[in-house]
């Protein structure tokens, strides 16, 4: 699709007006110089015609250490790939040097450019945009991201400027992937190892990533989608908005994907914000792998790999069947496994068992181990079927459904582990009072 990248200096309304073309709040958008930090991409829609939006991060043009420099590279990065150029100025603050700055360099890259004046709330305000002519670039429109003023005059001459080119709107993937963890344990540098190229920007300071930002990949005929997350820090420490934003921005993530990568840091082993975030994924019935991230930094011997997974998963005693592989995004040690677990898992979550075969199971469960007596009385089990995949969902009629205790329900689950596999998803259990077609005692 055609690509039109957002940019502009810090704090002029670029992530509004992004959130505006998309007819979502689909970028942070915060009051705040340096919100948006890596790349985001959305797919817009105007008149029929589709294109890819960027948004960038504040772009500074003179940064050349810090966190604002490599904004400035992904910004970069996003005006090389982009067709046409969206520049976006503040009326209130008219041209500024940075401004100036910033049309050098747009210059110089020979791409079409639309100037977007924003915050042009009012006829006074309206009145102000001829200043902007001083920068000798031009079409100018005067617009409010904020609500809504001018976007459509300005998006009528944007689609008649973008190239015409064959669209593939589905945006279907075959899997969906979140990569989730703790704040610095390499999941901008996972996903870039896997891009072969800096999609997203990777720094040593905790909480670099902000937004969820998503890549396709394409492998072997298969498109998947890799959601980058904000690390999750503990509550105690989600002191700003924008931080709160950032976490169910990642609870959205992964109520959104099919396949969720914890990547853990393995200098530092499983600690208590680890099990809350695969607790999430638990929750929400999504599929595990466990990524034994910063391998090549551990001393080990031929019993570490075994001694770290008894250890972790006895913290994470909720995904005990999780699939678990040693790497290093660094490196690029065994990333590449990475699409064949997720495959493997993603195929487990779908699998559907015959009923035939399942109440066979059930069965022999129960004869193997009667549940409990409820006040004196057997609970008895009458026919199962499953109603659902991704997780797979298991309806067991029951002459007592409310009453089956945690523990066998427990012991139920792992006996259809043992019998149909199901690595790497959890299966839920669901029981309901019937005495119709009864199978066994």
């Amino acid at each position: 699709m055609p690509v039109v990248a957002i940019v502009g200096r810090p704090n002029v309304g670029k992530s509004t007006l992004f959130n505006r073309i998309l007819g979502k709040r689909k970028a942070i958008v915060e009051d705040v110089s340096g919100v948006t930090r890596d790349r985001n991409y959305g797919v817009g829609t105007w008149v029929d015609r589709e294109f890819v939006l960027v948004d960038t991060g504040g772009f500074d043009p003179i940064a050349e250490t810090g966190i604002f420099s490599l904004i400035k590279k992904q910004a970069m990065l996003a005006i090389e790939e982009a067709d046409i150029i969206i520049f976006v100025l503040d009326v209130r603050t008219g041209v500024t040097p940075v401004d100036i700055e910033v049309a050098q360099v747009l210059r110089k890259t020979a791409k079409p450019m639309m100037l977007a004046v924003n915050k042009c709330e009012g006829k006074k305000r309206t009145d102000e945009v001829g200043e902007f002519f001083s920068l000798g670039m031009e079409p100018i429109f005067p617009i409010s991201a904020m609500h809504g003023m001018g976007v459509a005059e300005l998006l009528d001459h944007l689609v008649e400027r973008i190239p015409e080119q064959q669209i593939d709107s589905s945006e279907e993937f075959d899997i969906r992937v979140a990569v989730l963890g703790r704040p610095n344990t390499g999941k901008s540098t996972l996903i870039n190892r896997i891009l072969g190229e800096e999609r997203l920007l990777v720094s040593e300071v905790p909480g670099t990533t902000a937004d969820t930002v998503d890549t396709i990949v394409e492998r072997d005929g298969r498109r998947y989608l890799f959601v980058d997350t904000a690390g999750l820090r503990k509550k105690s420490r989600i002191k700003k908005d924008v931080e709160r934003l950032t976490v169910m921005r990642t609870v959205s993530a992964l109520e959104r994907c099919d396949v969720c990568i914890l990547l853990l840091d393995t200098t530092e082993g499983v600690v208590d914000q680890d099990v809350k975030i695969a607790g999430l994924a638990q929750d929400r019935g999504k599929c595990m792998v466990l990524g034994l991230n910063k391998w090549d930094l551990m001393e080990k011997d031929d019993k570490t790999f075994d001694k770290m997974t008894k250890n972790m998963k006895d913290k994470l005693f909720f995904f005990p069947h999780a699939p678990v592989i040693s790497m290093s995004a660094l490196t690029g040690l065994r990333v590449e496994r990475i699409f064949e677990v997720v495959e493997a898992v993603y195929e487990q979550a779908g699998v559907k068992i015959a009923t035939s075969t399942l109440n066979s199971a059930l069965e022999d469960a129960v004869e193997r181990h009667q549940p409990s007596l409820v006040r004196g009385r057997r609970i008895r089990f009458y026919y199962t079927t499953q109603v659902g995949t991704h997780p797979p969902t298991f309806l067991i009629f029951t002459n007592r459904p409310g009453q089956i205790r945690d523990n066998y329900i427990k012991y139920l689950e792992n006996r259809f582990r043992e019998e149909f596999g199901f690595d790497g998803t959890p299966i839920r259990l669901r029981f309901r009072r019937g005495r119709e077609r009864r199978i066994f005692a």
